[in-house]
């Protein structure tokens, strides 16, 4: 059994008949036909169940498929690897980035652009959950992302912890200039909320931290974007609780940044990719950059 009758085996299989199988591998028939019989021969064993009106994989058919799909991209996955070193690191790059983690992507960026210059680099954005599917699916290879909930099937590098802080208007600047700030001080301001662009969002365990100490925020308002918030927020429509590092460079004399008092609520931002998944070559070294800032 060799890795040509495993793909015709597999792409049998994906055609739903032999005659369609055949068009596909641009071959006559009866040699593909022969092939699976040779294969059931060796094998011992009936693979497919060929009824004239039923078509269907017996069950060591069906674990023959699995180890064939395995094993086949398995074998692209090498032959992939192999090409890239021998043609040096070109090719495209797909990676995510969640809101509470844009701020670690400028200089990590330019320092790859500095030693990747050929490397075509695609940035996905969205909320921790969207960009978990993003790397299940394969859309992108690696994440800069609030570590996941269940870490079994990821291989992630932690970053530095970030603290949250108060983010309120310039205007509102004497409201909160007083000594320290308290939790319960905040739920007599409009409140703006980063909502998730779908599914769970850490900025749901802020309002959970609200209500641990039985309190309620005014929230009047949801934003899916971290830099209209911020212009929100220095226009004068309300406050917000951010990570330190979102307070972009535009909006530091329009809005005024304090530690709240107390406030045990962290970033926990990390560089995730899929555990057992091929990396290519570029988004090997993108990942390996912040495994050296971590040694």
């Amino acid at each position: 059994m060799d890795m040509k009758q495993l793909k015709y085996f597999k792409t049998i299989v994906d055609a739903g008949s032999i005659s369609s199988a055949a068009k596909m591998l641009y071959m006559a028939q009866p040699p593909l036909s022969q092939q699976l019989k040779h294969l059931e021969e060796e094998l011992e064993a009936v693979l497919i169940n060929r009824d004239a009106k039923k078509w269907s994989l017996t069950e060591a058919g069906n674990t023959l498929y699995q180890h064939a799909a395995f094993m086949l991209q398995k074998s692209s996955d090498i032959k992939k690897e192999i090409q890239e070193i021998n043609q040096g690191i070109r090719g495209h790059l797909s990676i995510g980035v969640s809101a509470t983690c844009i701020s670690y992507l400028p200089s990590i960026i330019q320092t790859y652009r500095d030693s990747h210059p050929n490397v075509y680099i695609e940035i996905w954005k969205g909320d921790s959950s969207y960009l978990e599917a993003l790397l299940q699916d394969g859309t992108i290879e690696v994440a800069l992302m609030l570590l996941p909930g269940q870490l079994q099937e990821y291989r992630f590098v932690r970053l530095e912890e970030e603290p949250f802080v108060l983010a309120a208007p310039k205007l509102w600047e004497a409201d909160f200039t007083k000594g320290a700030i308290h939790l319960e001080q905040l739920i007599n301001y409009p409140f703006l909320m980063l909502a998730p662009m779908e599914g769970y969002s850490v900025f749901e365990d802020i309002i959970h931290y609200f209500q641990k100490h039985n309190l309620s925020p005014n929230v009047i308002m949801e934003c899916k974007d971290i830099e209209t918030l911020l212009a929100l927020v220095a226009s004068g429509v309300g406050i917000s609780i951010i990570p330190r590092s979102e307070i972009q460079e535009a909006y530091h004399h329009d809005i005024i940044t304090t530690e709240i008092e107390g406030f045990e609520l962290y970033v926990e931002p990390a560089v995730v990719s899929m555990k057992n998944r091929h990396l290519t070559r570029a988004a090997e070294c993108f990942r390996s950059q912040f495994t050296l800032k971590n040694t």
